[in-house]
């Protein structure tokens, strides 16, 4: 069988939180492949990770945001 590649777990904070939103995008910036990282959220190895609060929303977004909300 293949050898299973080791992926470094302790460098994900390091990575940047837009470059590891997806899986897709983490398992390019790990270097291993996204089946590989899926298998180890399987194993629970990863947590998800959901941030609620939108930083990327400055006061004028969030003002937009309410108008379009309320009308």
């Amino acid at each position: 069988g293949r050898k299973p590649k080791d992926i470094n777990l302790e460098q994900i904070p390091t990575i940047p939180l837009n470059r590891r939103s997806t899986i897709r995008s983490l398992a390019w910036q790990l270097g291993c492949s996204p089946t590989t990282l899926h298998r180890k959220f399987m194993l629970k190895l990863i947590k998800r990770h959901t941030n609620c609060l939108k930083p990327a929303l400055n006061e004028k977004n969030k003002k937009d945001r309410m108008k379009f909300c309320l009308s």
